[in-house]
């Protein structure tokens, strides 16, 4: 019973993971965002990671001998792969998401992830020690992850703090998660005997960390959502009740694009406008200027955000904001 639950709950979750790949990569291709590209990428290594698990606990419930630790990794190398692929791909999703384009912080943290990760297997003896530090690697590496963008919401600007503190709950329920995933290591791979496996109080060997799943599956939530909204909003032929939508869009990355690129409080407001869709004659209408004054608030725009036209312009702002 305990093995036709693991057979079930791992196909959840693979369908889980390419799912939300396939929707990520759907947004990019509609909006160009960069960061949906990691997630999409990063969606699809723990695909490959969850099926490297699928054959491992099935080789090790078929096997006779029972193993010296409840957690088995058939082929760490493997899992290291597959591991600096997931994590790579998510950091560098935060990284674009939080303008973080500095080379050394994009890739430093892989690379002292892949390094630690040998190092940690090929130096160590085998053992539930051995098991918990080379594990410890994926959840140090989360830890960074969260506390990088913890850092950075003190650090910038109130515009930049009010449209990270809309991802409070997503944030937090991450954190909840990790802390999880280092528990549940403890408490696995020190107080649960690989006998209770044999006879049958614990009905199956698991690879991977129950909490790791689930931290997963809550990003897969997050995510999905996100490309949900997005995919309505650039729908071609929306229905009616999307124009409110579209504007809690724009009213959501206004004050954090115009602070992005110094814009005035007068060319905010031209910009606002533009992206609604109206030409320089509704927008001298509505805000009582001149035409030729909105011509030029619309080049100041354009200039200062490096973009050549109107429809590059909204471009900019659905991949920034």
């Amino acid at each position: 019973m305990g093995l036709i639950a693991l057979f079930y709950y791992t196909l959840i979750i693979l369908l889980v993971s390419i799912m939300a790949s396939a929707a990520c990569l759907s947004g990019y291709l509609v909006s160009h965002r960069r960061s949906l590209a990691c997630a999409c990428v990063g969606f699809l290594f723990y695909f490959f990671d969850v099926t490297l698990v699928f054959l491992d606990d099935f080789m090790v419930s078929a096997a006779a001998n029972v193993p010296d630790s409840v957690y088995f990794i058939g082929s760490q190398p493997v899992s290291i792969i597959t591991g600096c692929g997931l994590f790579t791909a998510f950091w560098l999703m935060v990284c674009e998401s939080l303008d973080e384009h500095r080379r050394v912080m994009q890739f430093g943290p892989s690379v002292v992830f892949v390094a630690a990760s040998v190092l940690i297997y090929v130096l160590m003896p085998s053992g539930n020690a051995h098991l918990f530090v080379f594990y410890a690697m994926r959840t140090a590496y989360l830890v960074w992850i969260l506390g990088y963008i913890g850092i950075k919401f003190v650090g910038q600007s109130e515009a930049w703090r009010q449209r990270m503190w809309r991802h409070r709950v997503g944030y937090v329920g991450a954190w909840v998660l990790c802390i999880a995933i280092f528990v549940e290591n403890i408490v696995i791979l020190f107080y649960v005997d690989p006998v209770l496996v044999q006879s049958g109080a614990v009905p199956f060997f698991p690879e991977r960390n129950f909490a790791e799943n689930a931290l997963m599956l809550w990003m897969a939530v997050l995510v999905v959502r996100y490309c949900w909204k997005l995919l309505s909003i650039h729908f071609e032929k929306p229905p009616a009740e999307a124009e409110g939508r579209v504007g809690k869009f724009i009213n959501a990355g206004l004050a954090g694009y115009a602070q992005h690129y110094g814009l005035s409080a007068r060319e905010t407001e031209v910009l606002r406008l533009v992206l609604e869709g109206k030409d320089n004659q509704n927008i001298a209408g509505e805000l009582s200027l001149a035409a030729s004054t909105v011509k030029v608030h619309v080049h100041n725009i354009l200039k200062k955000t490096g973009q050549a036209n109107r429809q590059e312009l909204m471009r900019d702002f659905r991949m920034v904001s």
